[in-house]
């Protein structure tokens, strides 16, 4: 099961700063992907009318992509951050990853070490926002969307090379990379409310915080 959910970092005026966060979780289903989460791509932040209602006028707020993307979700290209109404474009997402290597205190090779696993069974944070209403704004809503992707598991890239530690004054680390394997992208959608009131049943990211779930796929 996909999970999504947002948080308030930051609270000057009526200016706050969004946290996205995503995760998959064990459900009744079976087990969440092993390699945990991995990206948000082919995504979209998009001002709209709330439930419906007109786009906003310009003037009714500012949204910024700031500072966007969350390290190590930055590996693609992806949108730059700055103000948007509709920003297109937004990938967060993790490439291969090279642990560190090294001798422990005795001098001794540590063992090999394992890839990071995120967002398994939690939340990771990987992107950031800020959302400024104007005074006396009419509600709308910060449209999300785009791709979900988890790991079924996580590959060594080529043959690893152990760390030597056979001259203490001149250890050489080793060297090991990971990729991950992929599941089949996932579409999602749901919205940040500002000051709407939702309607029975309706999806939304609240700004305390709320969960969006959804079928997993496995790959």
């Amino acid at each position: 099961m996909w999970c999504f959910r947002t948080i308030i970092l930051t609270r000057q005026m009526a200016v706050r700063r969004i946290r996205v966060q995503f995760g998959v979780f064990d459900d009744a289903d079976g087990p969440a992907p092993a390699g945990g989460f991995v990206g948000w791509n082919s995504g979209m932040l998009c001002v709209q009318g709330c439930m419906g209602m007109p786009t906003p006028p310009d003037d009714n707020s500012d949204e910024s992509a700031f500072p966007g993307r969350i390290a190590p979700f930055n590996f693609a290209p992806g949108s730059p951050p700055g103000p948007f109404e509709c920003l297109m474009g937004v990938d967060a997402s993790i490439g291969s990853q090279s642990p560190e290597w090294v001798c422990d205190a005795a001098g001794n090779p540590m063992p090999q070490p394992l890839a990071v696993v995120r967002g398994l069974n939690t939340f990771v944070s990987l992107y950031e926002f800020t959302i400024d209403p104007a005074p006396g704004a009419v509600a709308y809503e910060v449209a999300a969307s785009g791709n979900l992707v988890a790991a079924t598991q996580w590959l060594t890239v080529g043959s690893p090379t152990p760390t030597d530690c056979s001259d203490p004054t001149n250890p050489m680390p080793g060297s090991i990379t990971y990729a991950p394997f992929p599941t089949a992208p996932e579409t999602f959608e749901c919205a940040l409310m500002v000051n709407c009131v939702p309607s029975p049943g309706a999806g939304m990211l609240a700004a305390a915080g709320a969960l969006l779930a959804g079928r997993r796929r496995r790959g």
